[in-house]
């Protein structure tokens, strides 16, 4: 039995955040993480292809507030924008002809939105009417970044979003995230088990044994919340169960191709679309590619949602091969010679994740508020899912893993001193 002043449950953004902010407290802390690994849902690996590829996040979004854009630009790392304009169309000359109705989707979308009550919603599925030989890739455009069928995109919770320009980091955003937990007190591959509340400490039950603390702060995703992979007693209560049940997890993959030099004629980090001629229960078949990324010959095929299931369902093989027909299918069968090798993600059957990233059902998008409140008195929650305004993101976790450690210092100095 080991005794900390607070015990962080996962090591990805807002654990570390937390974990860093306590440590300068000069509190008794230690980060318990399930994996073998730090940075969650931000990973880069340089194993698979020989260069950096960013396994989960890999959009620095929001540049004029993303929390991690000073540290990383202190490290030394490369940072560089994320250009929108960077967009070719395969197939249109002119590709003003997709974007414009993208736009049109979204400015339809708002004006619905600001035409209801302000507790009423509306999914994209209500406003999303497309058509014509671009329709299916502008509905694909349209939501991809929510990594969701249109039917499950709540209006509320996209406009909640703060846009604004994003990043890149060229030594992927994984490996700045992980620069971040250095020298912290981080135990690898310790699940949690089981967090119980007593009079007066937090029991934790993990595959090494027991430790206490005052306060716990779990940062676990939503997907392995709602599927109860860590026991909570007393357990969660009714309305955080209903709101595990209104904010889920998306589905966004990365199937990776790496070419030889020069195989793509387009220049780094270019977004291609392509025409999309088949559907499903009204869900667009295909995604788009982030290409040559970083400059590494590297191809990303971006996908989400229920195709994305699907193709990962398959195998990476099999959506491997899937992109890579897409591309011979533009660049021509020159692209199979100088194809070298390739990596489909599938963040679903994470055992430590369940999905990707968060998103809010119809009506769904308040209950952030209250997955961000504390239970039982002793137990704090973090992450991406409770941040409004950069929910979905890095930098919304590293963000709500400093607020809630500064909580705790500040409304329960009495537990932990």
């Amino acid at each position: 039995m080991t005794d900390y002043d607070v015990v962080v449950v996962g090591a990805g953004a807002a654990g570390i955040a937390a974990t860093r902010f306590l440590v300068d407290e000069n509190l008794n802390v230690i980060c318990l993480e399930a994996s073998g690994r730090v940075g969650g849902r931000a990973h880069t690996d340089t194993e698979i292809f020989g260069v950096p590829f960013d396994t989960g996040a890999h959009w620095m979004h929001c540049e004029h507030i993303n929390s991690l854009r000073g540290p990383g630009l202190a490290m030394g790392l490369n940072l560089y924008e994320a250009d929108e304009d960077r967009a070719v169309t395969a197939g249109l000359e002119d590709d003003d002809i997709l974007w414009d109705q993208v736009d049109a989707v979204f400015e339809d979308a708002k004006y619905a939105l600001s035409s209801i009550g302000e507790n009423d919603d509306l999914s994209m599925d209500d406003v999303l009417k497309v058509d014509g030989p671009w329709g299916l890739t502008a509905r694909m455009m349209c939501c991809l970044s929510m990594a969701r069928d249109p039917n499950q995109i709540s209006l509320r919770d996209l406009f909640s979003w703060e846009g604004g320009k994003d990043l890149f980091c060229k030594e992927g955003f994984g490996h700045l995230v992980a620069r971040l937990a250095d020298q912290l007190p981080i135990k690898l591959s310790a699940p949690v088990k089981e967090i119980q509340v007593l009079p007066k400490e937090v029991r934790l039950t993990t595959d090494n044994g027991l430790l206490t603390a005052k306060v716990v702060i779990v940062t676990a995703s939503v997907g392995v919340l709602a599927e109860d992979v860590i026991r909570f007693d007393p357990p969660l209560e009714a309305d955080r169960r209903s709101a595990l049940d209104a904010i889920t997890m998306s589905d966004y993959g990365h199937t990776a191709l790496l070419f030889q030099p020069g195989t793509i004629p387009l220049e780094s980090d270019i977004w291609l679309t392509y025409q999309i001629n088949e559907v499903a229960d009204a869900v667009p078949q295909g995604g788009g590619f982030l290409c040559n990324v970083g400059g590494t010959g590297l191809t990303n095929f971006e996908t989400g949602g229920s195709f994305n299931r699907t193709l990962q369902e398959a195998g990476s093989e099999a959506a491997v091969d899937h992109a890579l027909e897409i591309l011979v299918g533009i660049f021509g069968s020159e692209l199979r010679r100088k194809f070298i090798k390739g990596h489909s993600t599938n963040w679903r059957h994470e055992p430590y994740v369940r999905g990707s990233y968060s998103g809010a059902l119809p009506g769904g998008s308040a209950k952030r508020e209250v997955l961000a409140r504390p239970h039982a008195d002793r137990i704090y929650f973090a992450g991406e899912a409770t941040h409004r305004g950069q929910q979905a993101s890095v930098s919304g976790a590293y963000l709500e893993g400093q607020r809630i450690a500064n909580e705790i210092l500040k409304f329960r100095h009495r537990n932990i001193r």
